[in-house]
């Protein structure tokens, strides 16, 4: 063989394992969550110049009532219920984003408590007390937010109100569970804030975005090694076409300087929707800012969204 011909071969396998190694390390770190279980990780580091300091406060200090569900895998997901005083029946489980835990959701969560609702607050698979190390970007999610909307049905009754809401990959996670035939009749609304319409385009924005990763052949590998090792392809996860799929009244919510999720996405999922659905675009406002950007505005435009569905 010419020592030209060596060369080239050489290079070649050399450059080849380069994509591979850097594609599988590219996947375990933005898949596949290590940290010690229970303890994954929880936002629990707060002091005064968080601006959420008094809405963490109060998401500490309520009484909490453990839930849990096992999955069709065999996971155990874990959740915390804030109950109201007075009984009701209405009920709003909430869903955090990528690499987060529940007390992520405490400003929602009193939101939602002071419109009167239950509020249920899971973590995700591979989150927080949950089972897993598998991230699901709301692909793998869907169908445990089916499980927990199946559990409030039972627990609070057939004619429960029940309301999804998620933030980033936890939008994501709510819209793809309002495309399931499974999902329960008693989910009555859908709100996402800034989630995505594809898992494949999310994670290849974020690749190029942040580390500076072609497309190609990068994320054809990682989705490769997420079929091996994840059991899903991040081909497979369209949220989009869940969308498609939901007749459930939904609120679409995001952030023009978005630079996590694209506006983008926000635009070809409320423009394909054919649900009863509306719309709350902030120009100013970045990833999952627009309720710290306008508290009373974000706060009246979903009593508007849930007042107009009898809902409050």
């Amino acid at each position: 063989m010419k020592r030209s011909t060596r060369r080239l071969l050489t290079t070649t396998l050399v450059g080849s394992a380069g994509f591979l190694l850097g594609s599988y390390l590219t996947f375990q770190g933005s898949t596949m969550n290590w940290r010690k279980d229970s303890r994954k990780q929880r936002d629990l580091n707060f002091d005064n110049s968080d601006p959420w300091v008094l809405e963490k406060q109060w998401f500490q200090a309520q009484k909490r009532e453990p839930r849990q569900i096992t999955t069709a895998d065999g996971l155990t997901l874990r959740a915390i219920l804030i109950r109201q005083p007075q009984a009701t029946t209405k009920v709003a489980i909430l869903a955090h984003g990528y690499h987060h835990s529940w007390e992520q959701m405490a400003p929602y969560a009193k939101l939602f408590y002071d419109f009167g609702y239950n509020v249920l607050v899971p973590d995700a698979r591979g989150h927080g007390d949950s089972d897993g190390h598998t991230i699901g970007f709301g692909w793998l999610d869907r169908k445990d937010y089916v499980q927990w909307a199946q559990l409030m049905t039972q627990e609070f009754g057939s004619s429960a109100t029940l309301v999804l809401f998620g933030i980033s990959m936890g939008a994501a996670t709510v819209m793809a569970a309002s495309g399931e035939a499974a999902l329960p009749a008693t989910v009555k609304a859908v709100i996402e804030d800034s989630g995505f319409s594809s898992v494949v385009k999310e994670v290849s924005y974020r690749a190029r975005s942040r580390y500076n990763i072609p497309t190609y052949p990068f994320i054809p590998l990682m989705a490769l090694f997420a079929k091996q090792q994840a059991g899903y392809s991040y081909y497979q996860g369209d949220i989009l076409k869940q969308v498609l799929h939901s007749q459930t009244p939904t609120l679409f919510i995001h952030g023009g300087q978005d630079d996590y999720v694209p506006p983008k996405a926000f635009h070809v999922l409320y423009n394909a929707a054919t649900m009863r659905k509306m719309a709350y675009f902030v120009p100013q406002a970045n990833h999952i800012e627009a309720y710290m950007f306008n508290r009373a505005r974000y706060e009246a435009v979903l009593r508007e969204f849930l007042s107009k569905l009898d809902l409050l």
